[in-house]
């Protein structure tokens, strides 16, 4: 299989350029941006990735989710990374979370993150010092076989990822991985794959 990514336009292009690209707001009326999760195509699963920072201490961390086509937990992660800006926190949630969707086959993978401006870094390869390290990797794992997609999912779209992130361990800098969903998240599941 060939290496695809493919941005599409509208999302990635939605926001005007005076909204926060890694903003909390709701994203509604906003064109292009996915406000709720939805299901991937059939065949394909879904990343769900976010960062978060914690204010009381400056930590920060990152976690998410990966579901199949109808919506099953397959596998989440939370990581505690230190500290660091939201938008590096953003980046190794993607990082961790491709690099989970590998280690279980993923072969066609819809990657959702809230912060706009890291997918634009990933889209356009960007070498900006502060997170050059970061793209590499995540270049190198979207170099593999697999077809990956990246769209643009507000907070209101987010919520179990965001809830993934903050479960993060704050006693080492391991990424935990969750075979099962934790049961404090279940509610959030079941809201999502609601009609």
């Amino acid at each position: 299989m060939v290496f695809v990514i493919n941005f599409t336009e509208n999302v990635i292009h939605g926001l005007s350029n005076k909204q926060t690209p890694c903003a909390t707001g709701t994203g509604r009326g906003v064109p292009g941006v996915t406000v709720r999760w939805s299901k991937p195509p059939i065949g394909w699963h879904n990343l769900n990735s976010d960062g978060a920072l914690d204010s009381r201490d400056g930590v920060a961390s990152c976690g998410g989710l990966i579901r199949d086509d109808g919506g099953a937990w397959i596998v989440g992660f939370s990581k505690r990374i230190g500290i660091c800006l939201i938008l590096e926190a953003e980046l190794w949630g993607i990082y961790e979370g491709l690099l989970a969707a590998w280690s279980i086959g993923s072969q066609y993978l819809l990657v959702e993150s809230e912060c706009l401006e890291a997918i634009n870094l990933i889209k356009n390869r960007s070498t900006s010092d502060g997170v050059l390290s970061m793209i590499h990797s995540i270049s190198a794992l979207l170099n593999r076989s697999w077809c990956v997609r990246f769209s643009h999912i507000v907070r209101d779209g987010n919520h179990a990822a965001d809830w993934m992130a903050k479960l993060a361990s704050s006693d080492d800098l391991f990424c935990h991985r969750y075979l099962s969903p934790p049961v404090s998240i279940s509610l959030l599941l079941q809201q999502d794959v609601a009609d």
